[in-house]
């Protein structure tokens, strides 16, 4: 005979407090553009020269992790995103198979990026230190209302240091050519 293990979650110690979902939806699980030859071009320009530094310096395990880097780039830049569902509920978010209570969550505001309109979790834990969500631009106020319940919400995104040091960088050291 198989015994099954009963997890007591919030939701099931009594009927006054129903996990209840406000709000599903499905969408990229990341935002992204196809990237022109320039974009490739620069990173590979760049990973070369690094690679020979790296050689000069004899550190052959830098090397490695060079070019694993630059695989990882590629493949970000190359391969669009799978579609994953979103889902807003009483206990928190759930991202793909993913789930985030919100005690784990620490604040959140709204960005676009590339065209996309993003929704910024902040969460107390170490990995990952920030949620990234797509949502579209019509459900916005309805996501703003729901989370505010339950995180504090910023209208000015919040910087820090490495926020302004990479934003500095896609500033003065484009990766690709504007589109014209």
């Amino acid at each position: 005979e198989k015994k099954e293990d009963i997890v007591e979650t919030p939701a099931s110690q009594g009927e006054n407090d129903p996990v209840k979902t406000f709000i599903t939806w499905v969408a990229p699980s990341r935002p992204f553009r196809k990237k022109n030859r320039s974009y490739f071009t620069t990173i590979a320009i760049i990973v070369v020269l690094l690679i020979l530094i790296s050689l000069l310096a004899r550190e052959f395990i830098l090397i490695g992790v060079l070019l694993a880097v630059a695989f990882v780039v590629y493949v970000l830049a190359f391969v669009p995103p799978s579609d994953v569902e979103y889902k807003i509920s009483t206990q928190g978010i759930t991202i793909g198979g993913h789930f985030y209570f919100w005690g784990d969550l620490n604040s959140f505001w709204f960005s676009k990026k590339e065209d996309l309109d993003i929704l910024n979790v902040n969460t107390n834990l170490r990995f990952p230190g920030r949620l990234l969500i797509l949502v579209e631009a019509e459900r916005i106020e309805d996501i703003k209302k729901i989370v505010a319940k339950y995180l504090l919400f910023y209208e000015i995104p919040p910087k820090n240091l490495m926020d302004d040091w990479s934003e500095g960088l896609q500033k003065h050291f484009p990766m690709e050519n504007p589109q014209k």
